[in-house]
């Protein structure tokens, strides 16, 4: 057999199966080099500073919260998302309430969570924030006489949040309060402050004393207790 031929052919073998491999590895990995995928939640970002604030919520609880609201970065809700079967225009106007996922979190505000901050504990933050407000929101259409009890512990878990948020964004530069995420239509805000306005006529008219609590992060704390025990409460 012709030596030219033989080494010729096994160039021509191996010329092919690079062409094959380098095919193969570059179809798998240019997606990825087009397109990074996006961290939404790290879960271990560096210390935030000031030899690491105590957050109200350790890691451990954190995704225990995300985990039982259903919130996950994997699934962040799309925007603007119809099924397709229903054929329903898209709606334009912004106070509608959207949970494609069913998980009593607004989709706009979840999205807004999961892409904005870094750690699960600010997302979890979030989370209970929201069940705040929500329950805030829902006085203004409570037709049953609200406690002065209840009344007090609304507008003290709301000063609290706020407390706290502003005590962490002195020492965390990056944190955003999501408040204005949640009241983030010219209604929402109408809302809030005429609940706050009723909350606070109850008061008024009660024994209680607004106070400022000293530790104003504790409340998150109290918050997710309150929501994991109420939620896993056997039936």
């Amino acid at each position: 057999m012709n030596i030219n031929f033989v080494i010729n052919h096994m160039r021509l073998l191996f010329t092919n199966s690079f062409l094959f491999y380098y095919f193969i590895i570059s179809f798998v990995t240019a997606p990825v080099l087009a397109s990074p995928a996006k961290t939404v939640i790290k879960l271990s970002p560096p210390p935030i500073t000031k030899h690491t604030v105590e957050l109200p919520l350790n890691e451990y609880y954190a995704l225990e919260i995300l985990a039982l609201k259903k919130v996950s970065s994997s699934q962040v809700p799309r925007p603007y998302y119809v099924a397709v079967s229903t054929k329903m225009p898209l709606s334009t106007n912004n106070d509608v309430v959207i949970d494609i996922n069913n998980n009593n979190v607004r989709d706009d505000y979840e999205r807004l969570l999961l892409t904005q901050y870094q750690r699960p504990e600010y997302v979890a933050m979030g989370i209970l924030a929201a069940a705040h407000w929500d329950r805030l929101a829902a006085t203004i259409t409570q037709d049953d006489r609200i406690p002065s009890i209840t009344a007090m512990t609304l507008i003290t878990n709301n000063i609290a949040i706020n407390q706290c948020y502003y005590s962490l964004q002195q020492i965390d530069k990056t944190l955003i309060s999501p408040i204005l995420n949640y009241f983030n239509t010219e209604q929402r805000i109408t809302i809030k402050l005429q609940a706050e306005e009723k909350l606070l006529d109850i008061i008024a008219s009660s024994s209680f004393t607004v106070v400022f609590d000293p530790q104003p992060c504790q409340r998150f704390t109290l918050l997710a207790e309150s929501m994991l025990q109420t939620t896993l409460m056997p039936h």
